[in-house]
C-alpha cells in the first residue's frame, strides 16, 4: 500500500486531497495546525502541529512516504494579507524550507508543491483589483 502525506490537510484543499488518495487506496497521514472545519478527516493519522517548527515538520514525516503533498501556508482573508504580508512570507517560507529539507532528507521520491492562493502579482496604480 502507496503511503501518502499531506502537509495543509486541514484546509479546504488538502482535507479533499485526503479523500481522493483514500478512495485511491493509499494510507494518509495529514498534518496541519488545525483540523478541517466541515468535516471529519479520513486520513489514517492526523498530526495538528506547526509546519513552521522543524521538529513537527520531521515527526510528520517519520515512518516514510512514497508522497509527500506539500499545501501548507499561511492563510487569512483579504484584509489579513493587506495587513501582514511580511508574516505571511515569513511563516510560509519557513514550512516550505523545513518541508522540501525534511523530504530529502527521508528520501522521498514524490513531492507536490502547489505554492499558496495568497501569492499575488503586483499592482500597478490605476490597475482593477483581483477579486476572489
Amino acid at each position: 500500500m502507496k503511503r501518502a502525506l499531506v502537509l495543509g490537510a486541514g484546509g479546504f484543499i488538502g482535507s479533499h486531497l485526503v479523500k481522493r488518495l483514500k478512495r485511491e487506496g493509499y494510507w494518509v497521514r495529514g498534518a496541519d495546525r488545525k483540523y478541517p472545519e466541515f468535516s471529519e478527516t479520513e486520513a489514517d493519522n492526523f498530526l495538528l502541529g506547526d509546519l513552521r517548527d522543524p521538529k513537527v515538520c520531521r515527526k510528520a514525516m517519520i515512518s516514510g512516504f512514497d508522497e509527500v503533498y506539500q499545501l501548507a501556508a499561511e492563510m487569512g482573508g483579504a484584509g489579513y494579507i493587506d495587513s501582514a504580508e511580511c508574516d505571511i512570507m515569513r511563516n510560509s517560507a519557513l514550512i516550505n524550507i523545513n518541508a522540501i529539507h525534511i523530504a530529502i532528507e527521508s528520501d522521498v521520491k514524490r513531492y507536490f508543491f502547489s505554492s499558496s492562493v495568497c501569492v499575488y502579482r503586483n499592482m500597478i496604480t490605476g490597475e482593477a483589483e483581483i477579486t476572489e
